[in-house]
């Protein structure tokens, strides 16, 4: 989720009451809308993209439907024996546990991949932290050092 605007000082010179704004104060609010337009599109797009996989998933399964029809027009009538199609049904077991092992395979590495991925952004979000904090206290023992000659 976005971080919301810190609060802007005030400027206390001409009696005024007008916003002082900066260059981070641009960046942040534009940083900010972009991030807030992306969070609110996630959900549609998931929902769509579902909705997609079930669709082709359903016509998968209407296309592997109409197999009966094809049996009953052709196959029956080429006399193709049980021997042959019990062979057939333990290929097709054999080739469905491979699919499937290979699908789970498949999720697995997505699932790590994106487990890494969410890793490394929070590495990378602590270590920006890390320098924007030692950045802001050489800043201050320097203002400080400036103040003091």
């Amino acid at each position: 989720m976005s971080q919301k605007k810190p609060i802007v000082a005030r400027s206390a010179g001409s009696g005024t009451q007008e916003d002082t704004i900066s260059v981070c104060d641009i960046i942040h609010s534009s940083a900010n809308s972009i991030i807030e337009k992306m969070e609110s599109l996630l959900p549609v797009n998931m929902e769509l993209y579902s909705n997609f996989y079930t669709e082709v998933l359903h016509s998968a399964q209407d296309l592997f439907g109409a197999c009966y029809i094809a049996e009953n027009e052709i196959l029956s009538k080429l006399g193709v024996s049980q021997k042959t199609l019990q062979a057939f049904g333990n290929y097709s077991r054999a080739a469905t546990s491979m699919v499937l092992s290979q699908i789970e395979m498949a999720n697995n590495v997505q699932r790590t991949s994106l487990q890494n991925q969410i890793a490394a952004v929070k590495s990378t979000d602590e270590y920006i932290r890390l320098m924007l904090d030692y950045y802001s206290a050489m800043l201050a023992g320097s203002l400080h050092y400036l103040k003091r000659t």
